[in-house]
């Protein structure tokens, strides 16, 4: 591994994003090329991605510029029907819901249909933009307090108890836990920062969950190797955040070290973080990790964007979707989310191997 290939990214990548910044220099577009109506108009998952790549970097030293920033994500606050009072809610993505393409509306129906005649249990399409605002939600509060400040008005709390709240959790589909996961982290986030105080018993209930045989959290052992990975990584974000560790990280590492993913921004960066923060616990097979890491970092530079110089969520191909809405056409450009993601998963590899720059830091999703 030829670690010169990535002195210059970190400029690169901060060059890159001032290249996205609207008008609003606090809003970004998702990609330089390709976009389509909705991708232009999104504005608070960016502003956020825009956030985090700057913290990373070391690049927020304006103090103004910080609070002016936080003041624009605190303004999509609000309190709509069918969403908790104070969530964060950029109208451009309730209208894009609105008024989804005729193949995303048609997939909706297939699921509904599925649903009522063939007992299943997939997202309907309401149940997905209420996941959505939600991930909107805990993005923006996590990004918040990442840089140092709060979300001005406190998410309401929906569950009166933590017996609401396990029913809820109980609901969710923990043979698929990259869904269910991302559901208990963002709760464990708002214990943490909404002082809802469920964290010792979050603890308690994703304990139940825990296998022992390859350390990760679900009910039924998934068919793929995929969602035993992501879905201990959604977990494991949330016991960060209410200051609990890894279960079981050896067992965790020997998965890991036995299912290296595929080329694909998510998946590499999920991988990368369960290893990384299974690795900060124990010194278990550290030389093995860090050897993976080198080829990993070679995967994820097949992602580089040499044109535009970053990286995009796909090889040769921008990020199409967000949270199920079209935001670019699929071009071979980089794009915001996927060099964001690649950023991360490449100063978390290079922190493990004890070579990151003192003034770039590691963002806790």
């Amino acid at each position: 591994m030829n670690f010169e290939q990535l002195k210059d990214i970190p400029l690169q990548i901060n060059n890159y994003v001032d290249l996205l910044k609207k008008d609003n220099k606090f809003e970004f577009n998702p990609s330089l090329y390709g976009l389509t109506k909705v991708g232009k108009k999104l504005n608070l998952g960016f502003s956020n991605y825009g956030l985090k790549i700057k913290y990373m970097l070391g690049e927020l030293n304006s103090e103004t510029l910080v609070t002016n920033w936080v003041d624009y994500i605190n303004s999509y606050q609000q309190t709509k029907k069918h969403f908790p009072k104070n969530s964060f809610i950029d109208p451009a993505f309730l209208n894009g819901y609105k008024f989804l393409g005729f193949k995303d509306e048609l997939k909706f129906n297939v699921k509904n249909f599925t649903n009522i005649f063939l007992n299943k249990n997939f997202d309907t399409k309401r149940s997905s933009l209420v996941k959505a605002v939600n991930a909107e939600t805990k993005q923006s509060i996590s990004t918040l307090y990442q840089v140092g400040f709060k979300n001005k008005y406190k998410l309401e709390q929906e569950y009166k108890d933590f017996k609401d709240l396990e029913i809820y959790l109980n609901s969710l589909n923990w043979s698929q836990p990259w869904s269910a996961g991302a559901q208990f982290s963002s709760m464990c986030v708002y214990s943490a920062t909404q002082e809802f105080n469920y964290s010792e018993k979050l603890y308690k209930y994703i304990t139940f969950l825990l296998d022992e045989n390859t350390g990760s959290y679900f009910s039924k052992t998934p068919s793929s190797s995929r969602q035993v990975i992501n879905g201990a990584m959604k977990v494991i974000t949330g016991l960060d955040w209410i200051g609990q560790e890894v279960h079981s990280p050896e067992k965790l590492i020997d998965f890991c070290l036995s299912n290296i993913p595929v080329s694909e921004g998510c998946d590499i960066v999920d991988y990368v973080y369960v290893l990384y923060k299974c690795s900060n616990q124990t010194i278990y097979k550290k030389k093995e990790i860090n050897d993976v890491f080198k080829i990993i970092i070679e995967q994820l530079l097949k992602l580089y964007n040499v044109n535009d110089n970053a990286f995009s969520y796909y090889q040769n191909k921008s990020q199409t979707h967000y949270y199920g809405l079209k935001i670019t056409d699929g071009t071979n450009n980089a794009d915001l989310h996927g060099s964001l993601l690649s950023l991360w998963a490449i100063f978390m590899m290079m922190e493990n191997m004890e070579i990151l720059d003192s003034k770039f830091k590691i963002i806790k999703p």
